[in-house]
């Protein structure tokens, strides 16, 4: 936005095309882009500052141990809940990028030293600890920062507190699905759950980017399980990397579904070639659900208009398809000849997507 008269004018356009109920805080919005106006500087400087307050945190902590502070177990516990409390504080005081960055890293350091001053050998009751600390934190503070590393924090804990009790990968497959289905829940209903005064509207754009990374890591966690177990008698990571393959595909072929719906797509020449190519792709491919979950992540991501998802969506493609490409028992000459085969395949579909445009249609 370039002044206040064109933001107005936004507003204004906005509460015409919907219902009467809906409604616009004027004075808040305003004071939102004032902040953005203020807080505006170049990446390499915000990019450096944040480098240069994470050094400054960590060379702090280093001196506090060189002069023997830490040695003591109460004293860890003590500036633990100090840093804890001094990071809540400014947080939730100041609004700048500079003291969200050296608040979060005294969180993080703080965190750390109350924990290893408690003394637990026990991870069960370290992984309920990091649990109950980051729930406390994000009903407390709801930056978008400190939110993020709370929620993964959250969902970490849980995977982590369940795997180290019981090895089995199916359930980590369990918690892959439900956190599949509660990203495209929350996307699909993104006005609803910013219409309700809750806890939830305040943190959901941490939530939606914390579930698509946490979608990654199990995803990366099974995926990696699987080629760490995969010479031994009982093995689950096989059984668990084709159901959550099996999930993937008809989770993307509901999206595509619902893509094609959208654009009025009807025709049996598109929708024919799209799903064969897709089911094609996903069978060639089931041993490896790192490439499903990105294209499943880069469709709903696209459906829901999702920029940071479907940047996410695409990196994670990259690597699984590097990942893949490299764990396949084939020979050199026969990986070059699939390579070959993919590329003049992907310049057909190119070739033949661009014939068919419309002269006026823009990609």
């Amino acid at each position: 936005m370039k002044n206040k008269q064109e933001i107005l004018n936004k507003i204004e356009l906005l509460s015409k095309g919907n219902e009467p109920n809906f409604q616009i805080n004027i004075n808040d919005t305003m004071a939102a882009y004032q902040h953005l106006e203020e807080n505006r500087s170049n990446l390499t400087i915000k990019i450096l500052s944040i480098l240069g307050v994470i050094l400054s945190v960590l060379s702090f902590l280093g001196a506090l141990f060189l002069l023997n502070i830490l040695n003591d177990k109460l004293n860890l516990i003590i500036c633990g809940s100090i840093f804890l409390i001094l990071s809540l504080y400014c947080i939730k005081k100041y609004n700048a990028i500079i003291i969200d960055t050296a608040s979060i890293a005294f969180y993080i350091v703080g965190g750390w030293m109350l924990i290893y001053g408690l003394n637990i050998h026990d991870l069960n009751y370290i992984f309920i600890l990091c649990f109950i600390i980051s729930l406390c934190t994000l009903l407390i503070v709801q930056r978008y920062l400190l939110s993020l590393l709370n929620i993964l924090c959250i969902i970490y804990s849980i995977i982590a507190l369940i795997n180290h009790n019981d090895q089995n990968v199916l359930f980590i497959t369990l918690i892959n699905a439900i956190l599949i289905i509660a990203l495209i829940y929350f996307l699909s209903h993104e006005a609803a759950v910013l219409s309700k005064r809750n806890l939830i509207r305040t943190i959901y754009n941490p939530l939606r980017l914390g579930l698509i990374l946490a979608t990654v890591a199990t995803t990366a966690f099974i995926i990696l399980s699987h080629y760490e177990t995969y010479n031994e008698q009982v093995n689950n990571t096989s059984f668990a990397l084709y159901i959550l393959s099996v999930l993937y595909a008809f989770a993307i072929l509901w999206v595509v579904y619902k893509i094609t719906s959208k654009f009025e797509i009807t025709t049996s020449k598109v929708l024919f070639p799209t799903y064969a190519l897709l089911i094609l792709m996903l069978g060639s491919t089931v041993i490896n659900p790192g490439i499903a979950c990105s294209i499943l992540l880069i469709l709903i991501c696209f459906n829901y208009q999702y920029r940071i998802g479907l940047s996410i969506g695409l990196i994670s493609l990259l690597l699984s398809l590097w990942h893949f490409y490299y764990n396949l028992n084939f020979s050199l000459l026969v990986k070059s000849l699939i390579l070959i085969i993919s590329g003049l395949l992907f310049l057909a579909i190119y070739f033949v997507i661009n014939s068919n445009k419309i002269n006026n249609e823009k990609v």
